[in-house]
């Protein structure tokens, strides 16, 4: 998506087309009657582009590959609109556009392109009303729901996060995978950190783990696979922390997330640079350099202006709090822009 000027969308219309979901009676999206034939196994090289965007994003964050997954996006919507194909590519198609939806959505969003991150997912909730009747379609938009509602939920509209979480769960509950109720209920962890619920942030954790130990992978969608007990102790320790309860956090944030090998970089780096934070607010000031230390070790794997600018907080709370501790002097020289 070229990066014209948009506002921020709030309220109904960041969540009408989530709501038009559940209305009935959408005419179904149609193949062109007149353009190039799309086979099955053009059908699989886009399966395949889509996935490999996904993992360049999990592995390098969005900056080095927004472009790329742009034109991916754009290129796949065309497909879509002004090519022929059958009812067997046209789902596969149709699913492929809104995983692509959800993923380059996403990127937008850890890029910090907010506004236009909320119309691609619009844009692949639209494409989603007027597909198939189909379990994938199904499943592959309450994916995109659930990283919809995480975007609306750090920018603090949580009665729009809210909303499209209640559609994700209630839209075709039948179909939903274990695994994906589990990625439903960590976006509603997210969720009760920012409005400061701690009662509604354990239930949904319990319920995360819960569906999480109830997963059959074969039978899973391939973008829930990150989905680990690592990954909901990171996200339980961020809202705990968003909630303000950083002796809470920190034992979340501190236990396998940050060293673990099998991690990727950005959410390692993410976990350590939160992991600052907690301890800083606990008063381990030592221990914040730490993991601030951590986070900086990672930071060149890094393309997330998300994560960096969460660093960049860190440090400077560091700074201005605590500069006269030797080992956040210390951390300051080490910086890469300190002299």
């Amino acid at each position: 998506m070229q990066r014209r000027s948009f506002i921020l969308l709030s309220g109904a219309v960041a969540t009408a087309p989530a709501l038009d979901l559940l209305m009935s009676g959408a005419p179904l999206l149609r193949a062109a009657q007149d353009g190039d034939r799309v086979s099955p196994q053009l059908t699989t090289t886009v399966e395949r582009a889509v996935q490999q965007a996904r993992e360049l994003d999990d592995s390098e964050g969005s900056a080095s590959t927004l472009l790329w997954a742009g034109g991916v996006w754009q290129n796949l919507g065309k497909l879509t609109t002004e090519c022929r194909y059958g009812a067997a590519e046209g789902l596969r198609l149709h699913t492929a556009y809104i995983e692509m939806s959800e993923t380059y959505g996403w990127m937008l969003f850890d890029a910090g392109h907010h506004p236009q991150a909320q119309r691609v997912y619009q844009t692949g909730l639209r494409l989603a009303r007027e597909a198939a009747d189909a379990a994938e379609i199904h499943r592959a938009t309450v994916n995109l729901l659930a990283s919809a509602s995480y975007q609306e939920s750090w920018l603090g509209q949580y009665h729009e996060a809210s909303t499209l979480l209640d559609v994700a769960e209630n839209r075709r509950p039948q179909a939903l995978t274990p695994r994906l109720r589990a990625v439903v209920e960590m976006r509603r962890i997210a969720l009760a950190g920012r409005m400061g619920d701690t009662e509604a942030l354990h239930r949904a954790d319990g319920q995360t783990r819960a569906h999480l130990a109830s997963a059959r992978d074969g039978a899973e969608p391939w973008w829930t696979l990150w989905l680990n007990p690592s990954a909901v102790d990171a996200q339980t320790g961020r809202a705990l922390l968003a909630a303000h309860h950083p002796e809470l956090a920190e034992p979340y944030l501190g236990g396998r997330t940050v060293d673990d090998p099998e991690g990727y970089p950005r959410d390692r780096m993410l976990f350590a640079s939160e992991l600052a934070n907690a301890r800083a607010q606990t008063g381990d000031i030592t221990g914040a350099v730490d993991a601030a230390r951590k986070a900086l070790a990672l930071a060149g794997q890094v393309g997330s202006h998300r994560v960096h600018h969460h660093l960049t907080q860190v440090t400077a709370t560091l700074r201005h709090q605590h500069g006269s501790h030797s080992a956040v002097r210390d951390l300051l020289t080490d910086l890469p822009h300190a002299g």
